[in-house]
């Protein structure tokens, strides 16, 4: 029988649990700096019995669309308070992911170009940017990298035949459309010692996107090309989640994916209960679950439920903290 609290890989990395904390928002930085409410809060969370921390978004470039809300990797404060953070965190035995993110490429003067606009000369500026956010991350004590592919962000309008339109290499089937990410996870892989998550779309929602089946095949393509893990997600999650049942089709999604890769999937989807999490654990063989909201109403609540072998969050997934983009929660303060 597995159970939340087991001792397990997430490929090569060690986990003390089998949960994820998955990050969204800051906003507890100030100037740019990570204050001592942010540090107290991973802190909070890496000693309470967490497997595998991934952090909040951390921006790839300046004038991002979420820039307000995120840590910004081109900072120059940016490596030394990680450093300290990764630090903290890893004295708990407790590895940590970065959470790359981009929503907006902008070339010079041309604000948010598109995926069809994008000349290869800025295909490959962004896969340099990649690589180099690599490099960074890695000084900062990161063990590896969430790749944002999936809700919204720009790399996931470029594999989505939906928005991708192109007519050159990077257009046309799945692996044209994921080449620019497959690029870059091979030379990252060639030459940092980091693990590579992937934040995959189960499906898109639109007529002419992404299925679950192209889906499936484009995590085929990234286990080929040398991601170490999988987590799933929804274009707008976690507004989705907001009843317990609404979370099935992911967990349908990901007990399909692990008969077609080799890679550890994580699934998400309004979690809230030790007993609900161990019944999906055992009963649709999942190996590994994130959680989101929870964290932000009650950072240590995996203490208590590691203590009393049950419990029951105390978020009400009322959203707010996504809504208004906040690290803070609206009834728990």
């Amino acid at each position: 029988m597995k159970d939340l609290f087991d001792e397990t890989n997430l490929g090569d990395l060690k986990l003390q649990s089998r949960v994820v904390r998955t990050g969204l928002w800051e906003s507890e930085t100030k100037n740019n700096k990570i204050t001592s409410d942010v540090y107290d809060r991973y802190e909070s969370i890496a000693k309470s019995g967490v497997g595998l921390i991934t952090s909040e978004l951390i921006s790839l470039y300046p004038k991002n669309k979420f820039n307000e809300y995120a840590h910004k990797l081109y900072d120059p404060n940016f490596i030394g308070d990680f450093r300290r953070i990764t630090d903290m965190v890893h004295s708990y035995n407790v590895p940590i992911l970065a959470q790359l993110e981009f929503v907006q490429f902008n070339r010079g003067i041309d604000m948010n170009v598109s995926v069809n606009d994008l000349t290869l000369d800025d295909i490959r500026k962004i896969q340099t940017d990649l690589i180099i956010a690599a490099k960074k991350l890695s000084f900062a004590g990161f063990d590896g990298i969430q790749l944002a592919l999936g809700n919204n962000f720009f790399l996931s309008k470029f594999i989505n035949p939906y928005y991708n339109q192109r007519d050159d290499d990077f257009g046309g089937d799945t692996f044209a459309r994921l080449r620019i990410v497959l690029e870059s996870i091979k030379v990252i892989k060639d030459n940092f010692d980091l693990h590579i998550n992937c934040r995959v779309n189960a499906y898109d929602g639109r007529k002419g996107g992404i299925d679950k089946e192209e889906s499936i095949k484009i995590c085929e393509l990234l286990e080929e090309y040398g991601a170490d893990s999988i987590q799933v997600t929804k274009p707008l999650s976690p507004l989705y989640f907001t009843k317990d049942e609404e979370n099935n089709e992911l967990i349908d999604y990901a007990v399909e994916l692990k008969k077609r890769i080799n890679l550890p999937v994580i699934v998400g989807g309004g979690f809230d209960s030790l007993d609900k999490i161990n019944n999906v654990l055992n009963g649709d063989d999942i190996d590994f679950v994130s959680m989101y909201r929870p964290f932000v109403a009650q950072a240590d609540f995996l203490v208590d439920w590691k203590k009393n072998k049950n419990g029951v969050s105390r978020c009400k997934l009322c959203n707010n903290c996504y809504r208004v983009k906040s690290s803070n929660c609206f009834h728990f303060k």
